[in-house]
């Protein structure tokens, strides 16, 4: 059983490794950041295939850019 570890840094509720089931059954996992203050919020949302916790400027650098 894998348990979601929380904390909070720089003022974030942070949940790291959140399980999200799929409707097939299959438990994905995210990192989760919210203001530590309870309430409706907007909600940025990162997705990608592969590198959770990785960059985007890391993970798909583009050829000849600095």
């Amino acid at each position: 059983m894998h348990h979601t570890k929380s904390e909070i840094h720089d003022g974030m509720r942070i949940d790291w490794d959140a399980p999200v089931t799929m409707d097939d059954g299959v438990v994905l996992r995210a990192d989760v950041f919210r203001p530590v203050d309870e309430g409706r919020y907007p909600v940025i949302l990162s997705y990608g295939p592969y590198a959770k916790g990785l960059a985007f400027q890391e993970g798909y650098k583009v050829p000849g850019c600095a």
